[in-house]
């Protein structure tokens, strides 16, 4: 027995050199998913190794069923041709799970952070064994009917409102306090599961496979049912202290409108331009997008209210600019599907800003798609496994 190799903490030449294979293996999948496909001559390149360690890595990786050949290709100069190699996105998944008021979204998404494949499960039942329950037969079906869970590496769960680990400190729309979301999902969905706040699990989406791709640094705000942000510094989530950070809820944005918050105050950013506050503006209207449509069908009232709501939100902008000076600003929720007022949002936020240059040009919206529920919640996982993807032969 080799005593030096088995204490912790110890750096021998055996686990240093398995530490730097698979951060070699994970440099491969980088480079092949930044590229969509590429040679292995291609990826030499592009991470500084070298081919017969290229070579190695490739072979490792497709056996563990993450990448895969594709067609071959012919060069310029009529040689020999290159086979590239690209992200399997069939014989390994991840399950994406995300809790929201109405409604329970699952899909299967590839390591390339596309979705497969995914359903929503209407709430009837707001308690969190109600929901729990319900996405646990809720998986259960949908796996059954997609493949079985068998080539499922893990489970991302992503819920709104102030998460710490795994529980859920609190959900005000949910109506939910210091629940233990992780440990009563236990058992019931294939592991690993990683229990995220949403806006934190899109902000980790975004880095993979969004903005973050070109740029290390970026702030994610989301307005929807719940108003948060997630901050990312040298492509890294700041969480803080109980994982606290990112409340831009309450910052009082137009303390002016008389409109009280449940905080006691006026004007906080959620109480006029969450989508229960625009619904509620409008009339109690059940859902967003008749307000947009009739505001495109001429109703200059739903078109004040939306315009007024995406003001808020650059107001707030603003602040967190002058805050943090992010390269981008990623704007995801109820506030984008209404794009014809982003650019009064933009121009607010460049009027409110005090530092900084370009603050118009950072600001965008999310790109992630039709299935970015299941696409965030799935991220952490595929974060996991595209930074140790030698862990899935383990």
């Amino acid at each position: 027995m080799d005593l030096e190799s088995d204490r912790i903490g110890v750096v021998t030449s055996g686990n240093r050199a398995e530490g730097m294979r698979r951060a070699n293996a994970s440099a491969v999948m980088r480079a092949v998913l930044g590229a969509g496909q590429a040679s292995r001559a291609e990826i030499a390149r592009r991470t500084g190794l070298s081919a017969p360690s290229v070579t190695k890595l490739t072979a490792s990786l497709m056996e563990a069923g993450l990448l895969a050949e594709g067609g071959a290709q012919q060069p310029a100069d009529l040689g020999r041709p290159s086979i590239p190699v690209r992200i399997e996105r069939s014989r390994r998944v991840v399950l994406g799970v995300h809790i929201g008021l109405m409604r329970t979204t699952l899909g299967l998404v590839a390591l390339d952070g596309g979705p497969l494949a995914q359903t929503a499960l209407p709430h009837k039942d707001l308690s969190p064994e109600g929901i729990v329950g319900q996405a646990a037969e809720g998986v259960a079906a949908f796996l059954a009917g997609n493949g079985g869970a068998g080539r499922v590496l893990g489970c991302g769960v992503s819920i709104g409102g102030w998460v710490d680990g795994g529980t859920v400190v609190e959900h005000r729309p949910l109506g939910w306090t210091d629940v233990p979301l992780r440990a009563l999902l236990d058992g019931r969905l294939p592991g690993p599961v990683r229990v995220e706040q949403h806006v934190r699990a899109t902000a980790e989406a975004e880095l993979w496979f969004g903005a973050g791709r070109e740029a290390d640094d970026l702030v994610l705000v989301f307005v929807g049912q719940v108003v948060d942000a997630a901050i990312v510094l040298n492509r890294k989530i700041h969480s803080g202290p109980g994982s606290a950070a990112g409340g831009i809820d309450h910052l009082q944005v137009a303390p002016e409108s008389g409109v009280e918050c449940g905080c006691g105050r006026t004007g906080c950013l959620i109480a006029v331009a969450s989508d229960a506050a625009v619904l509620a503006a409008a009339g109690g209207e059940p859902a967003l997008e008749p307000v947009i449509a009739a505001a495109r069908d001429g109703r200059e009232d739903m078109r004040a209210l939306l315009r007024d709501r995406a003001v808020m939100v650059g107001r707030a902008l603003g602040t967190v600019i002058d805050l943090v000076n992010p390269s981008r600003v990623v704007l995801a929720g109820g506030v984008v599907q209404a794009e014809e007022y982003l650019d009064d949002l933009r121009a607010e936020a460049a009027r409110c800003a005090r530092r900084g240059r370009d603050v118009e040009g950072r600001i965008g919206a999310t790109a992630l798609g039709a299935g970015a529920l299941v696409v965030a919640a799935a991220a952490p996982v595929l974060a996991d496994v595209l930074t140790d993807p030698l862990g899935v032969l383990a």
